[in-house]
């Protein structure tokens, strides 16, 4: 609902009862990237343990994000390192495609991410039940495959 105060507040008090909850604090730092406070966002990233927020298959929701973070804080080689882990890690482990798919949306690589997203729609990927609503695909609403991969879900459009 782009109502990242509120979030932010509820993801602290989350935090206040277990600071070490990798997800929660993933989400609280997506929520400060949201509001373009890269440096908050990358700061509570540095809270979450190194084996919590690397790329493996446990984590891979945790390390996309900090990718995606990257991305769209303009530290580019960063985001593509965290890209290139997950596409190593393809070649011995299940990786979900929407995940890395969201480094690229970051990165404004639109072609790249659509292409990754295809892969995703193709596994079945649990994570495109969110392709509607996730942050991390603000910038490519307007494209018309978007629209199509909504539409070849049976979600509903942007408005």
């Amino acid at each position: 609902m782009r109502r990242y105060d509120d979030a932010i507040v509820q993801y602290q008090k989350t935090l206040e009862l277990n600071p070490n909850l990798a997800g929660i604090r993933a989400f609280l730092a997506w929520s400060y990237a949201m509001k373009h406070m890269y440096a908050k966002a990358l700061a509570e990233y540095e809270k979450i343990a190194d084996q919590d927020k690397s790329v493996s298959p446990e984590n891979q929701i945790v390390a996309s994000g900090l990718g995606w973070i990257y991305a769209v804080s303009g530290r580019r080689a960063d985001a593509l390192k965290i890209a290139n882990e997950f596409r190593d890690m393809s070649s011995h482990s299940y990786v979900d495609f929407y995940f890395p798919a969201e480094i690229y949306a970051g990165l404004n690589d639109k072609d790249e991410a659509f292409r990754l997203l295809q892969k995703a729609y193709e596994q079945h990927s649990a994570g495109m039940l969110y392709l509607g609503i996730d942050i991390f695909w603000y910038g490519m609403r307007s494209d018309p495959r978007y629209a199509d991969l909504l539409r070849r879900m049976g979600l509903p459009q942007p408005e």
